[in-house]
């Protein structure tokens, strides 16, 4: 597990570029404070100075005084909104980099590196987790920086009449500004980190339950799953109302510090006041001046009492960025020539925690241009075959190389330029048909679309739809069926430059004329390129130039 004080300087770390704006951000933060803390002390300072001037009928030149007044209540409302505009526009670039960061991480280790984590987890830690590192800067970093310098300043200026007057300041800070929080945040820290988990974990929840939401109707499922979401929001609920009554109490410790202060000042400087060692309106003042100055520290008892969840989101965040890379690319890649074929010798691999190995010694050749069919019982190793084809995991035993140029000698880019897989369950984003297959060829005319779908046997399925091919698919394509949705993956692949073509089970699902429409598409539409389909159709068998039987990972058999 990852020490709290690591992650901390982690997060810092990451935000290096954007030390510019963090020290704008405080900057602003404490201008703004310190004129606020000023303006209350100068307030009371004219107001005494002017009762004590009409008692003795004293002149005083009050134009000063009040332009400061004016000037210091301008600073102040105008500090606040630059504040919040500055602030918040460093904390969205500090969230906005953390979470390319992240996304980049994930896109190095999918999708071998994330077969444990449900989608729910993983949008969770690249939403919810990025969010609230937020905490980190907005209600911690800048805060406590803040009631730092604001600490110092009012402690020197106090000091400046009497060190008592600082002694009493600083004592007074170090109870309610500092021991109360900490005090607070550690019998809260448990109650705080539950909140970080139960948060992720009902949005992991919430997300699978919305993708399978159909079936958890139809088998009436669902009662007893909203039942489940409402017992962890009440946990989140009374973890939240631990910490909420933590942070209330450590916020009255705080205002009881500052009056305390201020009693202590007034104390001490009555007495100097009696022996004309220290003039009245200057000890309205300084007792003003500390009584203020505990303004700054406000918004640290939440920023204690949330460190725990906060911390705990950085570390779900970096557990799985610290994911090693099943596939990398290498220091020195190589490009294989065009039109090269496909060498597999003695491949073998063995996928983490499995009894037995997915694939061993396979030897295989598939010349350019080949079209050949992999066929077995569920598990003999086709669609693992398919994966090391396009690295999404390498293997443990042998070479694949493509014109004699080994696929761990090229970038993953290079790659999957070149071989494209659709596999059993191919994702659909949540966007039009249109911009779907445009993923594929972005510059692809609606004809050209209209083409490769009528291929496949879509056509009236598209132009039944309200807005044709400018129709929204719903949510990972739960407007489409199973069959629907991989016919579109089959025609987004088409549409593509790739020269090597991989389908998993592309027909699974499809009645036989429909199977066979999307075979002879396939075929017709890869041209010279190489076809590998995954299947058991019978039609397709027939169309192909080989046929490679698997069997527990296994070659048994291959025939023409």
């Amino acid at each position: 597990m990852i020490a709290a004080s690591r992650l901390f300087l982690r997060v810092l770390a990451l935000w290096r570029p954007w030390a510019g704006w963090i020290a704008l951000s405080i900057a602003v933060a404490t201008i703004a404070t310190l004129a606020n803390v000023a303006l209350m002390a100068v307030s009371g300072w004219f107001v005494t100075a002017m009762a004590v001037a009409g008692a003795s009928g004293a002149s005083m030149n009050y134009f000063t005084p009040a332009a400061i007044i004016r000037g210091l209540a301008i600073l102040r409302t105008g500090g606040r909104w630059v504040e919040r505009v500055v602030g918040h526009e460093a904390t969205f670039r500090l969230i906005a980099a953390l979470r390319v960061h992240l996304f980049e991480r994930l896109e190095r280790i999918a999708p071998a590196g994330l077969e444990d984590l449900r989608s729910g987890d993983v949008a969770a830690r690249l939403k919810g987790d990025v969010d609230r590192l937020e905490l980190m800067f907005l209600r911690l970093v800048a805060p406590l920086t803040v009631a730092a310098i604001t600490t110092a300043i009012v402690a020197v200026w106090a000091g400046r009449h009497d060190l008592g007057f600082a002694v009493v300041f600083l004592v007074a800070v170090g109870f309610g500004g500092l021991l109360v929080p900490v005090l607070a945040a550690r019998r809260t820290a448990a109650a705080s980190a539950r909140t970080a988990a139960i948060a992720a974990e009902l949005r992991a929840r919430l997300v699978d339950d919305l993708e399978g939401l159909t079936a958890l109707i139809v088998t009436d499922a669902a009662p007893a799953h909203v039942a489940a979401l409402e017992r962890r929001h009440d946990a989140l609920v009374a973890a939240e109302r631990s910490t909420a009554t933590a942070s209330a109490l450590a916020q009255a410790g705080i205002g009881l510090s500052a009056d305390a202060a201020m009693i202590g000042v007034l104390a001490l400087g009555v007495p100097l006041v009696a022996a004309g060692a220290l003039a009245g309106p200057d000890l309205t003042l300084v007792a003003l001046l500390v009584l203020a100055a505990f303004e700054a520290f406000a918004a640290v008892p939440t920023a204690l009492i949330g460190l725990p969840a906060t911390l705990a989101s950085a570390r779900r965040i970096f557990e799985t960025t610290d994911r090693p890379a099943p596939v990398a690319d290498p220091e020195r890649p190589v490009d294989p020539p065009e039109g090269a074929r496909l060498e597999i010798e003695r491949v073998g691999v063995t996928r983490p925690g499995a009894a037995r190995p997915a694939l061993a010694d396979l030897d295989l050749a598939i010349e350019a241009g080949a079209r050949v069919a992999l066929i077995g019982a569920s598990g003999a190793g086709k669609t693992t075959l398919l994966e090391l084809l396009v690295r999404f995991r390498d293997p443990t035993a042998g070479t694949i190389r493509l014109g004699g140029v080994p696929l761990t000698a090229m970038t993953l880019e290079a790659v999957r330029a070149r071989i494209v897989l659709v596999g059993q369950d191919p994702h659909i984003f949540s966007t039009t048909i249109a911009a779907n297959l445009r993923l594929a060829q972005p510059e692809a005319s609606d004809e050209t679309l209209h083409a490769v779908l009528a291929d496949l046997g879509l056509t009236e399925r598209v132009e039944a739809l309200p807005e044709g091919l400018a129709t929204p698919v719903g949510t990972a394509g739960a407007k489409l069926s199973g069959g629907e949705a991989r016919r579109l993956a089959v025609a987004r692949a088409l549409l593509g430059d790739a020269r090597i073509l991989l389908f998993d089970e592309p027909t699974e699902g499809l009645d036989p004329q429909t199977s066979a429409r999307v075979i002879d598409a396939i075929l017709a539409r890869a041209g010279t390129r190489t076809v590998i389909v995954a299947t058991h159709l019978p039609i397709a068998l027939a169309r192909m130039d080989a046929v490679v039987e698997l069997d527990a990972g296994r070659r048994v058999a291959a025939r023409r």
